[in-house]
């Protein structure tokens, strides 16, 4: 009894205390983590250059004013008197529909005209007899009344059969296309015994004492600030380098075209010489100021969450970067031009741009410029 008391009482005991407090300092050693490693990016320091803007551009000599013709009324063409090229003046008979329905509404308005102007003068005739007899006493005011209401009824029908009248005769003259100003035909759409519709068009008039020259710019040469101040355009013509004149930029397309992905630009021209012929291939030059910008690889150009175009630049000597809003002037094929956001030295970074994030420690890639 002796040995099984002490064997319980001292022995047993102090071991467990031991490895209680051996745990308990495995505990609170706990190993450090290694510090984290910078990410490994490429930047390249910017310089500032002068951005050059000098447009050369192969357009098309227009007329301002050119209006497709048409005819206010449908039918068959039966004679069309002037071909393409050909100068015309004003009011003069450019074509001519069959006019046989329109010819027959005439005659049955006339009709209707001169029946009513009979019926007015009989009513007017009864209604003078009326008011005769009225004023003797042979007649009663009823009857008085009643002639002098179909006198005004009468009155009334002759007015509206000479507006129809009126109206026919417009539409009988509808099939006749005439200029209605002095041009020339650029184009013809209609030929003899066709059927046409109504506004349907059958030929183009041009004036050609207003000529433009018209061009199609890309979208990365149209960024014009504001339009005052616009620069002079010289233009000339293609096959005779020495016939130039000067004009200005009269109208810009608000939209792109969705083939050619091109803006229409009008250059107006004032003093045009004779040479220039509409259809004449003219190229246009104008030389835009030039301003600050700076080229990027289009690996360094970053997407804000809002969908603008940012840059990552590096703040030395802390090797963090922050994302820094730019805008882009152009974008070239592996190459975006930055118009403002820069400064000449900034470092930018240019690869590994979508592994960043703001106040990240970098390590910048030996021979990557910095």
């Amino acid at each position: 009894m002796s040995w099984s008391s002490g064997f319980g009482s001292s022995g047993f005991g102090s071991s467990r205390s031991a490895v209680f407090a051996g745990l308990l300092l495995l505990g609170c050693e706990q190993p450090t983590p290694p510090p984290a490693e910078a990410t490994l990016i490429r930047a390249l320091p910017v310089q500032v250059s002068q951005f050059d803007r000098t447009a050369a551009l192969t357009g098309e000599i227009q007329a301002r004013h050119e209006s497709n013709l048409g005819f206010r009324v449908s039918g068959k063409v039966i004679e069309r008197l002037v071909d393409v090229g050909q100068t015309v003046t004003s009011g003069q008979l450019l074509a001519r529909l069959d006019n046989q329905d329109q010819t027959n509404a005439v005659r049955s308005a006339e009709s209707d005209v001169a029946a009513a102007q009979a019926a007015v003068e009989q009513s007017r005739t009864q209604e003078e007899r009326q008011r005769s007899l009225l004023a003797n006493g042979f007649t009663t005011r009823v009857q008085y009344d009643n002639a002098q209401k179909r006198f005004q009824q009468a009155q009334a029908e002759l007015n509206s059969a000479e507006a129809q009248l009126g109206s026919a005769r417009d539409t009988l003259s509808y099939t006749e296309l005439r200029a209605d100003r002095d041009g020339v035909i650029t184009a013809k759409a209609a030929e003899p015994g066709q059927v046409v519709a109504v506004g349907q068009p059958v030929l183009r008039l041009a004036d050609p004492n207003e000529r433009e020259a018209v061009f199609q710019v890309p979208g990365a040469s149209i960024r014009l600030e504001g339009r005052e101040g616009l620069p002079p355009v010289e233009v000339r013509l293609v096959n005779d380098a020495k016939t130039v004149t000067e004009g200005t930029i009269r109208e810009v397309s608000p939209g792109v075209d969705p083939v050619t992905r091109t803006y229409t630009v009008k250059v107006s021209l004032p003093n045009a010489p004779d040479a220039f012929l509409l259809g004449s291939s003219v190229v246009g030059r104008a030389k835009l100021p030039t301003r600050p910008v700076v080229n990027l690889p289009s690996s360094a150009l970053f997407q804000t969450g809002n969908g603008e175009p940012a840059v990552w630049v590096v703040a030395r000597p802390a090797d963090t970067v922050s994302l820094r809003p730019v805008s882009v002037l152009q974008y070239d094929t592996g190459t975006v031009t930055v118009s403002s956001g820069l400064s000449d030295g900034d470092l930018v970074v240019v690869g590994g741009v979508q592994k960043l994030r703001p106040d990240q420690k970098v390590t910048i890639k030996q021979g990557s410029g910095a």
